[in-house]
């Protein structure tokens, strides 16, 4: 990770710079970001306060967070409170808003989201005075904090409503409700001087609410709320949270609080830079850094449809067939895979349930049906794919780290167990080849059910195989199930396809527009088919062109995948097309994307294909700048990372790629494909492999910088230069 080192420190209202010298990674790569500065122009802005879920300002931690927009009509400031365990009959529910309701009408308003210190600051002018505030979860601490001014003869006051405790689907549906599906009301009490709601929870339990008000001794006309969510099985250890958080945050006092919040947030940031010519681009892709970070943690809750935050929906659970695993792609080439490792510990903490939902097959397999609780519980149905698809996704976190012990113990377990569902369902065919008996290609419309030989599940079962006979490879393991990972391999049904590309299962051609790009698993993001493959591409191509073709269905996720796919092409143009149309008709002000209910999976994902486009790495080989723009004429980046553990900076000037330094973390073999024009030299021993593929000698903790010509040339990290009439693009409202 990069430190920086601060020289000063420039208050100005409501906006805080900072100033940074640069800093030498080594003597030949210098980094000129001043992150400070750099992210102000990332930042959300709003002229006029929002009034609605898809354009306020949010803050989190991880496990709690609190939203800012206004309610009552415009008529009041909402302080959104949630915690993502808070559940009833397994469903995620509202907690409930603070609201703060000025003496006199709000006449104007102004707020901005301040990324690099991931708080919100904003001011409203009423016909009777002024108030001035900030506010923000804190990094660590389970609780939100908003400190308020108020000015000229303003007198507001805080008032609490609670969520409804209700079935989220049913109260989305608007369908009748039973006595189980609602609870009674909450009860007000106080702790000395903190406040609380309690809201029961059938069948026992329940969550509370607790805060206090603390007026500054430093500066007058000003106070500090600090409020937090307790959830607990009994009434009083939910209390007893709350309360506890309140008043450890109140002893810690504002200033103490600011500084270890802002520090988690300062470290976190330089772990990676990125840097190109889109300015919308470039500041969504640093606000999806910012949501993930604000939405899981390690040792925390993973990634629901909503993060810490709470919207009317009827998705109030983990969707297995698709959400999760998009949810969980923009780390990894983004170096924060400490984000990542939330889906593993729930996995982990599953495996139990896991196992149990396999049936009659539990004692060897394990499986989750289409959704779940963070318990896991979620018996397997039609659809097979869902744990096969999510152990994909945690391998990745092993192949970014190349932590064999996390393989041994935790990984390797668990896919043997996932694939092995699918073995007990393979059937020999008059064919001579293998099948699989059922299966459902998710949300396709007009399959049988079941539905044999879904590409999905054929795609899972090959990459599952594979991955299983590596792994025993890598580990020196002498598996007895070797043997039938072979012969699975070997004898497995080919790809349903027909004329128009890649079908739904050997039954199903891809004939009606379909948001989900399940049958194109292979090609993206398993890449077992790819089109490097000279048997493949064309089938590739036609694929991806076929789904594209039928836009009537098509989501935001649609988008994504097809720009990822558009980049493993070499496309750039296409992936920044495709891209550019997500934003331009499927993302609101605040990019907190709604499909019904809140589906954090899709901007997630959509960081993700710009990783995709400035670095790759699957296969046996690192490509840099695989699939820019050709409108990308400057891109910089700093510490993306590769798998086999490499940190990778790059910087394209004037349309050509200038140097490249790759940094091995774990010793593995290095291949790299630079994209540097004519004849490439690096700081270390060297081969050429053909196909403009290197291979350099890099020991654990080596680096090397590549490059074309004679001198080496300078290596600096800089942000691309910027419009600033088309930065802080997001918060505000705006028309297409």
């Amino acid at each position: 990770m990069t430190s920086r080192i601060r020289t000063s420190v420039i208050c100005s209202g409501l906006f805080l710079a900072t100033v940074f010298s640069p800093l030498i990674l080594n003597a030949q790569m210098v980094d000129r970001v001043d992150w400070g500065t750099f992210l102000a122009r990332e930042d959300m802005l709003w002229k006029n306060l929002p009034g609605r879920f898809e354009s306020a300002a949010f803050t989190g931690n991880g496990q709690m967070g609190a939203m800012i927009f206004t309610g009552d009509a415009g008529r009041s400031l909402k302080w959104q409170m949630g915690r993502s365990d808070v559940v009833f009959n397994q469903l995620r529910i509202p907690i409930g808003d603070l609201v703060l309701q000025p003496a006199g009408k709000i006449l104007q308003g102004e707020m901005r989201l301040d990324l690099w210190n991931a708080e919100a600051r904003g001011s409203l002018k009423t016909d009777q005075g002024e108030i001035r505030f900030r506010a923000f979860t804190h990094s660590d601490q389970m609780v939100n904090v908003f400190e308020m001014t108020v000015g000229g003869g303003e007198k507001p006051a805080w008032s609490w409503q609670p969520g409804i405790a209700a079935n989220p689907r049913k109260l989305y549906k608007k369908e009748p409700l039973t006595a189980a599906d609602q609870n009674v009301a909450p009860v007000r009490s106080r702790n000395g001087d903190v406040e609380i709601s309690f809201q029961p929870l059938k069948p026992a339990g329940g969550h509370a609410t607790a805060w206090k008000i603390v007026p500054s001794e430093k500066a007058k006309n000003t106070s500090v709320v600090y409020a937090s969510v307790g959830f607990g099985q009994d009434e009083a250890a939910a209390k007893a949270e709350a309360v506890a958080n309140v008043n450890r945050a109140a002893s810690a006092g504002l200033t103490a609080l600011v500084e270890s919040h802002r520090a988690w947030w300062h470290r976190f940031w330089p772990e990676s830079f990125v840097s190109f010519p889109d300015e919308r681009l470039e500041s969504f892709y640093y606000l999806q850094m910012y949501k993930m970070a604000s939405a899981t943690r390690p040792g925390r809750l993973p990634l629901d449809l909503m993060g810490p935050w709470f919207r009317s929906t009827p998705w109030a659970m983990i969707w297995w067939n698709l959400n999760i695993q998009l949810a969980y792609w923009p780390q990894l080439t983004g170096n924060r895979l400490e984000l990542g490792e939330s889906l593993g510990e729930l996995i982990d903490h599953g495996a139990a349930a896991l196992a149990g939902n396999a049936r009659e097959f539990k004692s060897d397999s394990a499986a989750v049906g289409r959704t779940s609780s963070y318990d896991c519980v979620g018996p397997v149905g039609t659809e097979l794919c869902n744990l096969p698809w999510t152990m994909h996704n945690y391998w990745l976190q092993y192949r970014y780290c190349m932590d064999d012990r996390m393989l041994r113990e935790r990984i390797f377990p668990m896919l043997k167990r996932s694939v092995n569902y699918y073995l007990h369902l393979l059937k020999a065919g008059a064919d001579g080849r293998l099948h699989i008996p059922r299966g459902l290609s998710p949300e396709y419309l007009d399959q049988p059910n079941p539905n044999p030989d879904c590409n999905i599940d054929l795609s899972l079962l090959r990459w599952g195989c594979q991955t299983l006979l590596a792994s025993c490879e890598r580990l020196q393991l002498a598996d007895p199930q070797i043997p039938q990972w072979r012969a699975t391999l070997a004898n497995l049904t080919p790809y349903p396809q027909d004329a128009n590309g890649l079908m739904i299962s050997v039954g199903v051609p891809f004939a009606q527009s379909h948001r989900h790009y399940s049958h194109l698993l292979m090609i993206y993001p398993l890449y077992i088919m790819t089109p490097e493959q000279p048997e493949n591409r064309e089938l590739v191509v036609k694929s991806l062109k076929h789904w594209m073709g039928m836009p009537k269905a098509l989501a935001g996720y649609s988008y994504t995948g097809a720009a990822s796919i558009s980049a493993l092409m070499g496309e750039g143009d296409e992936a920044a097309r495709y891209l550019n149309k997500l934003l331009d008709s499927k993302i609101p002000p605040n990019t907190l994307y709604v499909e019904a209910g809140p589906c954090i999976e899709t901007p997630l994902s959509a960081a993700a294909s710009l990783n995709d486009m400035l670095l790759s790495s699957w296969g046996d080989r690192i490509r840099v700048f695989p699939g820019v723009s050709s409108t990308w004429a400057d891109v910089s980046i700093r510490d993306l990372r590769a798998q086999g553990a490499f940190l990778v900076s790059a910087a394209r000037e004037h349309g050509r790629t200038v140097w490249v330094r790759v940094k091995s973390l774990a010793g593995e073999p290095c291949r790299i494909c630079p994209g540097l024009p004519g004849i490439v030299r690096a700081t270390v021993p060297f081969k050429s492999v053909g196909s403009g593929v290197y291979e350099l000698a890099l020991k654990k903790g080596e680096e090397a910088i590549l490059y074309a010509g004679d001198k080496l040339p300078t290596c600096e990290i800089r942000p691309v230069a910027a419009n600033p009439a088309r930065c802080n693009y997001f918060g505000q409202e705006r028309k297409p």
